[in-house]
């Protein structure tokens, strides 16, 4: 049986200067195809990939988010696989070859590779969200550890991901993608879940995430999760279980906290409560305090998930 042959498909938006070192690192570990995918215009790239040899590049007029870059190399793939990867995510030697040896076991198989958060050596003021998110990574990766292939596709979690080309054209056919601004991975392990597909997680399929969130930034991805909850609600008639804590106040939590993130999620401008929590976050990174400024990290992430999530129930659906 010949080897199986290997696209690799990275969108990216706003980090040209990223892109060179990515190109060199994936042809280096023979990537039969190389697709980059702007979304959006970028004036420029030519200069900036052209320095990385022969590469294709898709420059979209408008900005389409990430679920449907991805699309958009896939009508480019010309190989068996597609690894789906991000722009900040920087592979280790071996992985393209750990990706098509994964593939070589099944059909209609998904892998997802591993990609521990490269933290700094010392931790910054305004670095919360990023610890906050490599902690959350590493508990979805122990769950992929324990759990089988449902597990692993009911939590796809991407920038590391391959499966066969013709696999990732059946999901399309079952619902296209569709842009949402959280979950765009989760809603194609779905797709996947109704084909019937399997998934293995791979910890030898290795590459480092450098992730970088500030606050500001962190604040408006939290409201952006909410939202994403109602849009799957919407295209699935019924909301994913696991997102669930993220819109909603479990009992066991405490009552005085609760009412605050009630107050937050009610209020369509930032608010007393708000900027309050802001205050103590910033103080806390101030005297390195990082365990309570966490604390007031994950307080506000379900505070303005339920903003958003309250905002997109509050807007009419356009038919």
């Amino acid at each position: 049986m010949s080897e199986l042959t290997l696209s690799v498909v990275l969108p990216s938006y706003h980090r040209l200067e990223l892109l060179p070192r990515l190109v060199d690192e994936y042809r280096r570990q023979g990537a039969n195809q190389i697709i980059i995918v702007l979304d959006g215009p970028h004036p420029g790239w030519e200069d900036v990939i052209a320095r990385s040899g022969p590469v294709e590049v898709v420059e979209l007029a408008v900005n389409r988010g990430l679920a449907r870059a991805r699309i958009a190399g896939l009508e480019r793939v010309r190989c068996d696989l597609v690894l789906a990867v991000d722009d900040d995510v920087v592979p280790e030697p071996g992985l393209v070859d750990r990706h098509r040896a994964a593939h070589a076991v099944a059909q209609d198989h998904v892998v997802q590779g591993y990609m521990p958060i490269a933290l700094p050596a010392k931790r910054g003021r305004d670095a919360a969200p990023t610890y906050l998110y490599a902690r959350d990574y590493e508990i979805q990766a122990d769950a992929w550890r324990r759990g089988g292939s449902a597990t692993i596709l009911k939590s796809l979690w991407g920038g590391n991901v391959s499966l066969p080309a013709d696999l990732y054209r059946r999901a399309e056919a079952v619902k296209p993608s569709v842009r949402l601004e959280y979950n765009e991975d989760l809603d194609l392990g779905i797709r996947l879940l109704e084909l019937g597909a399997t998934a293995v997680f791979d910890d030898s399929a290795r590459a480092r995430h450098h992730h970088s969130r500030g606050l500001r930034p962190y604040l408006r991805e939290c409201e952006a999760r909410g939202g994403a909850v109602h849009a799957l609600e919407q295209r699935w008639g019924e909301r994913p279980a696991q997102l669930t804590p993220i819109v909603t106040i479990p009992p066991s939590y405490s009552r005085v906290l609760g009412a605050a993130q009630r107050r937050i999620a009610a209020a369509d401008s930032g608010g007393l409560t708000l900027a309050s929590a802001v205050v103590v976050y910033r103080a806390c990174g101030a005297v390195r305090l990082f365990t309570l400024q966490d604390g007031v990290a994950r307080f506000l992430r379900r505070a303005l998930a339920m903003r958003g999530y309250r905002r997109a129930l509050e807007t009419p659906t356009v038919t």
